[in-house]
């Protein structure tokens, strides 16, 4: 049962993390050269909140994973490390998705909104770079954890 725990959080730790890395090296790129500004404006108005929804699915079976592998191991100071780590990624996943209505009110203002949207990019980027961090953190950890039989 230890196997399937550890890979639930992993699945999910790396789903997270990749989910960040796609988004961010393949379809933001895309977007903004295959696509025309009310297109690209619609498509990413669709993806974040599924974006960061998905982040917040991947954040809860993080946590069942762990506290699976609490009930089953003595990793325990571990384990709850991890747990801390994980609700912070999940804070800042639910502040990301929170930044988007008010990403997007900026956004529709033109150009009287433009510092606001810029200042407000510019945290959801930082927030998703910890989250990214964070994740990868998880993830070594993870293997670090399982190198020593969990």
């Amino acid at each position: 049962m230890t196997n399937f725990a550890t890979a639930l959080l992993t699945l999910a730790a790396s789903t997270w993390v990749g989910a960040i890395i796609f988004q961010s090296a393949v379809v933001a790129p895309a977007v903004f050269v295959d696509l025309d500004e009310p297109a690209a404006r619609r498509f990413l108005r669709t993806l974040f909140p599924r974006f960061y929804r998905l982040g917040l699915v991947c954040g809860a079976l993080m946590i069942a994973g762990l506290v699976w592998l609490g009930a089953l191991t003595d990793a325990h100071s571990n384990l709850f490390t991890l747990a801390i780590v994980t609700f912070v990624m999940i804070v800042l996943e639910v502040a990301s998705l929170g930044l988007v209505p008010r990403i997007n009110a900026a956004r529709d203002a033109g150009e009287a909104g433009h510092a606001t949207f810029s200042r407000l990019h510019r945290i959801s980027v930082l927030l998703t770079v910890v989250i990214l961090l964070l994740g990868i953190g998880v993830l070594a950890a993870i293997a670090a954890m399982a190198a020593r039989g969990l």
